[in-house]
């Protein structure tokens, strides 16, 4: 794991034409990080609509699994959903869409039987849009979506990363202009650079919380000096006014000197090389983030370094102030824990395709009990110069956020599981983790399951209804003899969300269809199913 910045160009020629997309890594310590991309400007400018909002196209159910993509044939990863939690039929999912501009939403109002897609989520036409996030606000009626908004200059560095949220009154079927929440400053290479990246936002939708009504938004600072890494600590800011205005970032990842012993720069014992900050919030009311951090020396191996911790902090007074940083989990994910693509980061035996170990922290709407799920590959061959992974997903729970339970895994089964995704059916309490999962055999296609049950008591169920197959892809291509077509990226995560009905909507990156352009090769669409 590096803490250089990275740029990949990914060129691909097809009969009908050229798609080409730059991607700039804002690299977190442990090598994780968000893939900066944009297309051409010929290809971006056909659908950037009003401040990126541009209705595209009515996605119909497809029964079991359901395609949310009907808008051209170029990939979209990273989806996220949410349910309304006055509406379990009301549903707005998001992804990266490299198609255009922005990011693409898709909203249902009728439980998944037809979704409003289309482009949204840029300030302005010279920028793009990355790491797409929503919440609904019961209490202020509104919609709010999260992204990344920033520019390219003419050298390819990615520049004024900002963090931004717009808002849809009408339930996610349009979107007003993004307001920027906090300004990114400078380009990669520049004296200083504040790259913002990995936000996350959710909303206190109890109505016996003191705070009831108020959406929080988190995010990673990455600070550089002439392209060298500084730190990149976790910011929050919070909305009482359905997001029309924020409050002033903080800095919220704390620190703690006996946990974050590994100091780039700074003050000693502070905890500013994080990454993957996710928010939920407790029935009282109560605020919990947790985030990933590569600076507890006591869990690196000898000669090997960055091995990852999950943190948790909490604000039990609507964010005004937040608890010193507490031990949640310790993950084998470390410089020598995983095998290396061809773009340097962590990947799995047999795959190209990036992967890391960041899951998310959820609260139980009924107890406040919390979950908290990572994968990582401390049951494979690690610590090695040859790692062999069998990656699993684990989750620990606790009833404070200070204290955790030993983590468990979720799927005790031979084989690659990653990108696990929880969250508590409110209506029994029982728990589920989304994640994809290769099989025993480890082989060349990979299935997203979801087992829902409790820690040590999981019942599995596969939710696609076809393999996806990121060894034979049209898109993101390695080029790497030993595996020419394997994708090297796939999004960073998927997404689950139970509705007061009970029932759990997932979405997730999949590779099952045919490209039109290469016979043999597969493209990267975003599916939804219902259980």
């Amino acid at each position: 794991m590096t803490k250089a910045r990275m740029g990949l160009l990914l060129l691909v020629a097809f009969g009908v034409g050229l798609f080409l997309a730059t991607a700039v890594r804002a690299e977190p310590p442990g090598g994780e990080g968000d893939e900066k991309r944009s297309l051409a400007p010929a290809v971006a400018g056909k659908k950037n609509g009003k401040h990126g909002w541009l209705f595209e196209c009515t996605a119909a159910s497809g029964g079991v699994n359901t395609l949310l993509d009907c808008d051209d044939p170029f990939p979209n990863n990273e989806p996220n959903i949410v349910v309304d939690p006055a509406d379990p039929q009301h549903q707005i999912a998001s992804s990266n869409d490299y198609g255009s501009c922005c990011d693409e939403y898709y909203t249902t109002l009728n439980g998944g039987a037809t979704w409003s897609t289309g482009n949204m989520s840029v300030e302005d036409a010279s920028r793009t849009g990355s790491d797409p996030v929503t919440t609904i606000n019961v209490k202020r009626k509104v919609a709010l979506h999260s992204s990344l908004n920033y520019t390219f200059n003419d050298d390819g560095e990615a520049c004024d990363g900002d963090v931004v949220v717009s808002r849809s009154l009408d339930g996610g079927l349009t979107w007003k202009k993004p307001v920027v929440v906090f300004g990114g400053q400078g380009c990669d290479l520049d004296p200083v650079q504040i790259f913002n990246d990995k936000e996350w936002i959710s909303t206190d939708n109890n109505p016996n919380s003191k705070f009831y009504g108020r959406t929080y938004l988190t995010w990673t600072a990455f600070l550089s000096h002439d392209g060298e890494f500084v730190e990149s600590p976790i910011m929050e800011s919070h909305s009482d006014n359905g997001g029309v205005t924020w409050s002033k970032a903080q800095e919220i990842s704390g620190s703690n000197p006996a946990l974050c012993t590994f100091q780039e720069e700074g003050p000693a014992g502070e905890c500013d090389e994080s990454q993957a900050s996710v928010s939920t919030v407790a029935p009282d009311g109560t605020v919990y983030v947790s985030f990933m951090n590569s600076q507890n020396q006591a869990l690196w191996e000898p000669g090997e370094q960055f091995d990852d911790q999950y943190l948790v902090v909490k604000s039990t007074n609507g964010g005004a102030s937040w608890s010193t940083p507490a031990f949640a989990a310790g993950l084998e994910d470390g410089s020598r824990d995983y095998p290396i693509n061809v773009d340097g980061r962590q990947t799995l035996t047999g795959y190209q395709v990036r992967v890391w170990g960041a899951g998310n922290i959820v609260a139980s709407p009924i107890d406040g009990k919390l979950y908290l799920v990572y994968s990582d590959n401390s049951h494979g061959v690690h610590d090695s110069a040859n790692p062999v992974t069998n990656s699993d997903v684990f989750i620990t729970t606790s009833t404070n956020g200070v204290t955790w339970t030993t983590p468990v895994v979720v799927d005790s089964g031979a084989g690659d599981q990653w990108f696990p995704w929880a969250d508590v059916n409110p209506t029994n309490g029982k728990v589920g983790v989304l994640y994809h999962d290769r099989g025993a055999s480890n082989g060349p296609t990979y299935n997203t399951a979801l087992a829902e049950g409790q820690p040590g008591s999981f019942a599995k169920a596969i939710m696609n209804t076809a393999p996806s197959n990121p060894t034979m892809s049209e898109f993101f291509q390695a080029g790497d003899p030993a595996c020419e077509f394997c994708a090297v990226f796939h999004g960073d995560y998927i997404g689950l969300a139970y509705g007061t009905d009970g029932r759990a909507n997932a979405t997730w990156t999949d590779m099952r269809d045919p490209s039109p352009f290469t016979p043999g090769l597969f493209l990267q669409f975003i599916y939804y199913a219902r259980k």
